[in-house]
């Protein structure tokens, strides 16, 4: 069951691969939805901080996302901006897996 946050249903949790990522565009955003290894799935904006790029075209190892840009380096769990040239951190976005699906609370609060 779904509590009362803003869930949004962005994909198929299959949708996802194992030490991956997926864009998922919702009204005019762009989001990055990644699962660990262990099946732990998170998800942050899909624009780099730095510059303009998308993270879900950036290389996922462990719980690191690689920017496709620049190589900057970010955390995807927390957002955290990892080495130059990001200094940024990304947001992220409270994710549950119901059913097969994964649900993004997209609120801005």
């Amino acid at each position: 069951m779904l509590d009362d946050r803003n869930w949004v249903k962005a994909c198929d949790a299959k949708k996802v691969g194992r030490e991956d990522v997926a864009r998922w565009d919702h009204s005019g955003r762009s989001f990055a939805i990644f699962r660990t290894a262990d099946d732990q799935y998170y998800a942050t904006d899909d624009i780099c901080t730095h510059e303009y790029a998308h993270i879900s075209d950036g290389f996922v190892e462990g719980t690191t996302v690689e920017c496709p840009r620049h190589a900057g380096c970010f955390d995807f769990r927390t957002g955290e901006a990892l080495n130059p040239p990001v200094c940024v951190n990304l947001r992220t976005f409270p994710v549950k897996v119901v059913d097969g699906a994964v649900y993004i609370d997209i609120d801005e609060r």
